[in-house]
């Protein structure tokens, strides 16, 4: 019972399998023939009254090949077996279009070198299997036309999106989207350091609040007094130590309500420092800086304990 059950699902299985191949190929592998008996003839003997008319049909089926239609029909892939036979087959009928010439029947000859007549010899013999009769080709040819009937099959959707999605590519590499990327790339080029100069000047522009602020910072290991002159959200002007400057470019870590802020030393004198903070800090932060009560201020000849004339 169960050896018969399965033959049933064998056979079932083996009619669908002919069905499809009936309904789906027959057209295209029609074609195949055909491009491989017009090229199979040229290759015998191309001064026939024929020519002219077998170059004409060759670009008209070949213009209606796809790889991946060929491959469906024949039900192979492009790397191995009857598939990669095929895909040299349809290369070498797209070569045989490029060097003929329809006033020069023998033109063609140089064409059907030893592979390719090796090729067409196995094409040939892929054809005695795969060849539909007359009958299925009726059906698949009257199927095809008929749009409301015809149904689309999983392959050919992928085909479908395929094909899209090469168009689309083709638009992504064409010399104009290509400009316009590189115009792009070039504009930004441009803009980047004009944008960061900016940056920086509003920086060194940004409104700076008067302060009195009894701080400490940190160089070279040694944690010093000083007071902050100036603030706002990305510097200050540090008072340091008379006659002990930091040096320009140094690092240095700063003291602003209870957290070490991390500075960079941008120019420098006798009694002052102006730094950079390497992240902005809050306005809650300046606020506080500023708020702080200003001591008295020192004799007129001097200001902020430093001379009058002091940067």
């Amino acid at each position: 019972m169960v050896r018969r059950l399965g033959l049933m699902i064998s056979l079932m299985l083996g009619s669908l399998s002919v069905g499809n191949v009936a309904r789906a190929n027959c057209v295209m592998i029609d074609t195949l023939d055909k491009l491989h008996v017009i090229q199979s003839r040229l290759g015998r003997n191309p001064d026939t009254a024929l020519f002219a008319s077998d170059i004409r049909q060759l670009r008209t089926m070949q213009a209606s090949v796809s790889d991946r239609a060929a491959l469906d029909a024949v039900d192979g892939n492009r790397f191995t077996g009857k598939g990669a036979d095929f895909i040299r087959f349809l290369r070498n009928t797209q070569d045989l279009l490029q060097v003929v010439s329809l006033d020069d029947p023998y033109s063609v000859s140089r064409h059907f070198t030893v592979p390719t007549r090796a090729n067409l010899a196995t094409i040939r013999s892929h054809m005695n299997d795969l060849r539909c009769t007359t009958d299925q080709i009726a059906v698949d040819s009257a199927r095809t036309d008929d749009p409301v009937n015809a149904t689309s099959s999983d392959a050919e959707d992928l085909v479908v999106v395929a094909e899209t999605l090469s168009s689309l590519a083709e638009e992504v590499f064409r010399w104009r989207t290509l400009f316009i990327v590189l115009a792009l790339i070039g504009g930004l080029s441009v803009l980047v350091p004009l944008l960061r100069r900016w940056l920086i000047l509003r920086r060194r522009r940004a409104e700076r609040h008067n302060a009195s602020y009894a701080t400490s910072y940190v160089w070279d290991d040694h944690e010093i007094s000083g007071t902050l002159i100036d603030i706002n959200c990305y510097g200050i002007k540090l008072r340091h130590e008379v006659d002990n400057p930091i040096p320009k470019g140094d690092m240095i870590e700063v003291k602003i309500c209870g957290d070490w802020v991390s500075c960079t030393v941008m120019w420098v004198n006798k009694h002052y420092s102006g730094l950079q903070f390497r992240r902005m800090i809050s306005l809650a932060d300046v606020d506080t800086v500023c708020t702080i009560e200003h001591p008295a201020r020192p004799p007129s000849e001097t200001q902020n304990g430093a001379q009058k004339d002091a940067a």
